[in-house]
């Protein structure tokens, strides 16, 4: 396996200086933050990027929401409910954009 000096994500993924809006499910249980993340879907997102913030991995071996949201997050971008998922590079988020309101 390469050694990378730098964190490769850092090129492909976007920072979280772009978003227009941030969720943050940091200390939430699981199943909070899931619900979270649902309202957020189903509202369309008043902004057009977000940034959804969860907890980093820790060593007590615990399962992060890195997983669940990034299924779900895909499911939804199929769906066509979202129009972008990417991680954030610190494996610590998800970067994700609803597509552009319909203009009249």
């Amino acid at each position: 396996m390469p050694y990378f000096d730098d964190n490769p994500l850092d090129k492909l993924a976007v920072k979280a200086g772009r978003a227009d809006a941030e969720l943050d499910l940091r200390g939430l249980a699981q199943t909070d933050a899931m619900a979270r993340v649902e309202r957020l879907i189903d509202s369309g997102g008043r902004a057009q990027t977000w940034l959804i913030r969860f907890d980093a991995a820790a060593d007590d071996g615990r399962e992060t929401l890195f997983l669940p949201l990034g299924r779900r997050l895909l499911e939804a971008r199929r769906a066509g409910r979202i129009a972008s998922c990417l991680p954030a590079s610190d494996g610590a988020g998800y970067y994700v954009g609803f597509a552009a309101p319909a203009r009249p």
